[in-house]
């Protein structure tokens, strides 16, 4: 706009962006902005620098994004000061800065990821932190925890749990019933942003009741205790039969001393040597004379043992067989006899 009554002509200056904001996520950090309100249809470049420890230095340098991307040039414990401008035909507006910032003070962090599983009556939660782009969330703040809200499908009475493991059964849970749970991060007295709602059905529970366990603890014990008592039997009978079949009998020193020896007794060894005992015995005839013949003809004999015959010291003679013989002298009565 020239000012032609005061005989000179003025330039406006360029309008400087608006609406400057930090926006900081997982450990990132980026300026944004708007443009100039004040103008339409106007394409404007802009300049974003960041100042660390000494001066500025020029990040984004002339580009018609509304935005910069300082992550690359920061660390996770370092205090930034950040500004922007805006340009337009070699013209520049005037910086708009931020006041100083620490990146892990003023960063956010997206929600986690959440897993569920059931079994056996439990409901298991699997959190996962989200991926940062500088380091990991526990390298960062030394102290994360999580609160985990549960209620079931339906209601809105909810129970809150609080835990530092990523990995949470939840208690008092029902079974057979649909669960939903939603998780947030906990971290220097901030709360990252919320899960999304995960719902599930609780399994039906396993768990035996005590009696039970009671009773198999004692019929196991009685099966243990009489196979114990079978055994033994089984190894004392079975030691008590092999010595009965083996005896091991320990004979008296002197028997064995004894029989260990050669005896030395002459009628031993004569018994030894000697052959079998001859037996002795007598003969016994009798004769019977025939009434009309003139020889005698033996009807009977008997042989027997004679116990007053047999001896060690009998000799081998014709003595050793006595005959008797039986002889009538009165014929008549005899002969008589034999015909009755």
């Amino acid at each position: 706009i020239c000012l032609t009554f005061v005989g000179h002509c003025t330039i406006p200056l360029v309008p400087a962006p608006e609406n400057v904001r930090v926006i900081s996520l997982n450990m990132g950090l980026v300026l944004e902005w708007d443009p100039p309100q004040s103008t339409t249809n106007t394409v404007f470049n802009y300049t974003a620098e960041m100042k660390g420890w000494d001066k500025y230095g020029p990040v984004c340098l002339s580009s018609s994004s509304l935005s910069c991307d300082f992550t690359d040039s920061v660390s996770i414990f370092g205090t930034y000061q950040l500004r922007v401008r805006a340009e337009l035909h070699g013209e520049t507006s005037d910086w708009v800065e931020t006041k100083a910032l620490a990146l892990d003070l003023i960063t956010e962090v997206s929600a986690p990821q959440v897993g569920l599983r059931s079994r056996k009556g439990q409901t298991e939660v699997d959190i996962t932190d989200p991926p940062m782009k500088k380091r990991n969330l526990r390298d960062v703040f030394s102290y994360v925890s999580y609160l985990i809200r549960f209620w079931k499908k339906g209601e809105t009475k909810k129970e809150e749990l609080i835990r530092e493991q990523n990995r949470v059964v939840l208690p008092r849970l029902e079974p057979l019933v649909n669960y939903c749970i939603e998780v947030e991060i906990l971290y220097l007295n901030k709360s990252s942003q919320s899960s999304n709602i995960t719902c599930l059905t609780n399994t039906s529970s396993n768990e035996v009741e005590s009696w039970l366990i009671a009773v198999v603890l004692l019929v196991s014990f009685l099966v243990v205790l009489v196979a114990v008592v079978l055994i033994f039997l089984a190894v004392w009978y079975g030691y008590r039969g092999f010595r009965i079949m083996f005896p091991d009998a320990d004979l008296p020193e002197d028997l064995k001393k004894f029989l260990s020896q050669r005896s030395q007794s002459s009628i031993l060894s004569a018994m030894q040597e000697s052959a079998p005992v001859k037996e002795h015995f007598c003969e016994l005839r009798i004769l019977h004379k025939e009434p009309n013949g003139s020889q005698d003809r033996p009807i009977g004999i008997q042989t027997h043992k004679n116990e007053c015959c047999i001896g060690a010291n009998v000799k081998q003679n014709n003595e050793e067989k006595s005959e008797m013989i039986i002889t009538t002298t009165e014929q008549k009565p005899l002969l008589a006899e034999m015909r009755l």
